[in-house]
């Protein structure tokens, strides 16, 4: 009988995975892992199941605490930068949740005195939206990627081609 229950439940959680690697849900502990390296608590899970986000709610709440921040974001996060211009050559690098820090994408008070903030959104997709920011006359250039999953919005991927 023991046996026959391990193999139930082996088979059970092999089928409910998705081998193909796409994002999926599954229960650990109290939280809901979306992403194998990617914890939000059931609660989260369930509002967000519940109802659909809008990406101007989600990124109202990411810029105002770092700790959702942090929870929205799917590692290792793809960070790619811009090495040299004339070749359009990028190098690219994985960080991980403890090299992470807070990105403040709203209009911000500018400190940089050359140039005013600018801030683009546009949706890609229903599943995909990107935020650009600008520093005018300066070359500075930040795209953050973000994408809904099983209806919760993460930040996917930065991309600095700045020059």
């Amino acid at each position: 009988m023991g046996k026959l229950f391990i193999t139930s439940c082996f088979l059970i959680s092999f089928v409910s995975g998705d081998v193909k690697g796409k994002a999926y849900a599954y229960s650990k502990n109290d939280s809901t892992v979306i992403h194998p390296k990617t914890t939000i608590s059931a609660e989260q899970a369930h509002s967000a199941i519940d109802s659909n986000e809008t990406f101007e709610e989600f990124l109202n709440q990411f810029n105002n605490d770092y700790n959702f921040q942090k929870s929205r974001v799917l590692f290792p996060l793809r960070i790619t930068t811009l090495v040299d211009y004339e070749t359009n050559k990028f190098d690219t690098i994985h960080i991980q949740s403890a090299e992470y820090q807070k990105h403040e994408l709203t209009s911000p008070k500018s400190n940089i005195v050359d140039g005013k903030v600018i801030l683009r959104s546009e949706t890609i997709s229903p599943n995909q939206h990107q935020i650009t920011m600008l520093v005018e006359d300066t070359g500075i250039r930040i795209e953050f990627f973000f994408l809904l999953r099983e209806n919760i919005w993460y930040l996917s991927e930065i991309k600095n081609s700045s020059t």
